[in-house]
């Protein structure tokens, strides 16, 4: 028995291993050989049209195509492609819209694209404008815009008073529209009100700086309560200002620059001072700072103390008003032409038009070379504008 098991393994088992080793072997033979002979998988249609109409790179048409592969034929594409160039787009900016989302090739022009730029005509939207606004915003065109778009559009309207500026702000890409009203905006709006703080001067913070109610509430609250402890009541003019300004400036920056104060001689009494009386100067770069503070005290001669009493001096420009007007007032006073007693706060605060009307067309005269000097001064650096041209009578 013994004998017959081992004459049976061997004739049967092992041929049977044997053979399915070998079928093995050759089936993975023959596979790697018919894959290597396989050919390349060949542009589709979509791909080729991505190629060849919006200059794609073969890289992106692959990828954008992936998303359009239930098309059966190229009508819809074309129908979109058209219906933008007859509003306006140039062939960069339909690529580039295109290339953001590729399924907008697939809206359908009479039932998805036309009620919606319809819809921002009846607005007040129309040429230019409104080609910058979709591309600005082309969330407009995947939002339902009875339901989405018209409601946040006309409730920035009235935010910012009118709607040019409102035309204005949504064309500069502050992607406004890309935030809920209800969960964002609104909380926000009312988080201010209760401050005290009145639509008047919510607008003209908003017109300045637009995306000041688009902040996370719990951020907004944080630094509301930062500004408070640092002296600035919620009910002072100054206080949005200082919150916007904690808006703009991170936590690391703001330590920064209070360091950088610091090593230049201010105290943290003089930093807490200069904040409560002019927030936005913070602003500034540290390197920018550093410079104009160099200025105003190593040759203007001013006080470190004054500057934190009169922050604002720092938030003039160098190059156009603190030397020029310095070395004005300077001159003047070599030849003693400058009798009044004006402190430095008092002249780099002047308007353009009234600094020139009371220390040069005064003067020219007697000092006919500063004028010329100041006007040629501020034509060669770019800042000659409209501003800037008195009329001598």
């Amino acid at each position: 028995m013994t004998l017959l098991l081992r004459k049976l393994c061997r004739s049967k088992i092992f041929h049977s291993c044997s053979q399915n080793q070998i079928f093995r072997s050759s089936f993975c033979s023959s596979t790697t050989i018919t894959q290597s002979k396989l050919p390349l998988k060949p542009h589709s249609f979509v791909e080729d049209y991505l190629l060849s109409t919006l200059g794609f790179s073969t890289e992106k048409a692959a990828s954008a195509s992936e998303q359009l592969n239930h098309l059966k034929s190229l009508e819809n594409p074309e129908s979109v492609l058209n219906f933008l160039k007859s509003y306006g787009f140039e062939d960069s900016e339909i690529k580039k819209l295109v290339s953001w989302y590729p399924n907008w090739l697939c809206f359908d022009v009479e039932t998805t694209l036309k009620p919606k730029f319809e819809g921002l005509q009846s607005l007040g939207f129309s040429g230019p404008e409104l080609t910058q606004l979709i591309f600005s915003n082309p969330v407009i065109l995947r939002c339902s815009f009875e339901g989405n778009v018209r409601p946040k559009i006309e409730f920035w309207r009235g935010i910012f008073g009118s709607f040019e500026l409102m035309s204005k702000s949504l064309r500069a890409k502050h992607c406004l529209l890309n935030f809920s009203l209800e969960q964002r905006v609104l909380p926000n709006l009312e988080f201010l009100r209760e401050f005290g703080i009145s639509d008047e001067r919510i607008t003209l913070i908003v017109q300045r700086h637009p995306r000041f109610l688009t902040q996370k509430l719990v951020k907004l609250k944080e630094l509301a309560e930062r500004v408070e402890g640092m002296g600035i009541r919620h009910d002072s003019k100054l206080f949005v200002w200082a919150l916007n300004t904690l808006l703009k400036i991170s936590k690391e920056k703001f330590d920064g620059k209070l360091e950088v104060l610091k090593s230049l001689g201010w105290s943290e009494a003089d930093f807490l001072s200069a904040f409560q009386k002019n927030p936005i100067f913070l602003t500034v770069s540290e390197t920018m700072l550093k410079k104009k503070i160099d200025f105003l005290v190593n040759e203007a001669g001013c006080k470190l103390a004054e500057l934190a009493k009169s922050p604002i001096l720092l938030m003039f420009s160098l190059e156009k008003r603190l030397i020029p007007r310095y070395h004005v007032m300077q001159v003047l006073k070599s030849k003693r032409l400058n009798k009044g007693k004006y402190s430095l706060l008092t002249i780099m605060s002047y308007s353009e038009n009234m600094f020139v009307k009371n220390f040069l067309l005064f003067h020219k005269k007697d000092a006919p070379e500063l004028y010329g000097w100041y006007m040629s001064f501020h034509k060669r650096r770019g800042h000659f504008n409209s501003e800037l041209k008195p009329v001598d009578k």
